[in-house]
């Protein structure tokens, strides 16, 4: 079991655990039959966009503990130094990795909820929009209001 922290791990648990088969051969089934199951090719797609984006944050992570542990070795003990220009930019770059993980992540979350709105059957609502034939309660059309000017005090309707 991934820890809590291991987003991908946890998503790929629960993508492996809905359609009872790993990543990989899900992978291969989407590509053999593309037209099979389009929730699946869907949720394959973000999860391989997903894993990209895990990827492209730890390489991001690791270009920056490099650049502080080095940053660190050159500045005395107890002195403060701002960070030079390319650490913060690191900084900001994994920072932005970060924010397209978690949004892919929400993106693969929303997929597997099956009572998130889109991805309700049309059986949730009761009957298939096709089925219905009118309004569920008796309407009649707004009455028109008269169209006469009305007195009112100090000026006309």
């Amino acid at each position: 079991m991934p820890d809590a922290d291991d987003v991908l791990g946890v998503l790929t648990e629960q993508i492996q655990s809905r359609f009872q088969m790993p990543v990989a051969e899900l992978r291969r089934a989407v590509v053999a039959a593309p037209q099979a199951h389009p929730e699946a090719i869907t949720i394959v797609r973000w999860h391989g966009l997903l894993t990209e984006a895990h990827q492209v944050l730890n390489r991001a992570e690791d270009a920056l503990a490099q650049a502080l542990a080095h940053h660190v070795d050159t500045v005395p003990d107890g002195e403060f130094v701002e960070l030079p220009e390319h650490v913060m930019r690191l900084a900001d770059s994994v920072n932005s990795a970060h924010t397209v993980r978690e949004g892919r992540a929400m993106t693969v979350r929303h997929l597997l909820d099956p009572q998130a709105i889109g991805n309700r059957s049309p059986a949730w609502r009761g009957t298939a929009p096709a089925a219905r034939r009118g309004p569920a309660l008796p309407t009649t059309a707004p009455s028109v209001p008269d169209t006469a000017q009305a007195p009112v005090r100090g000026a006309v309707r």
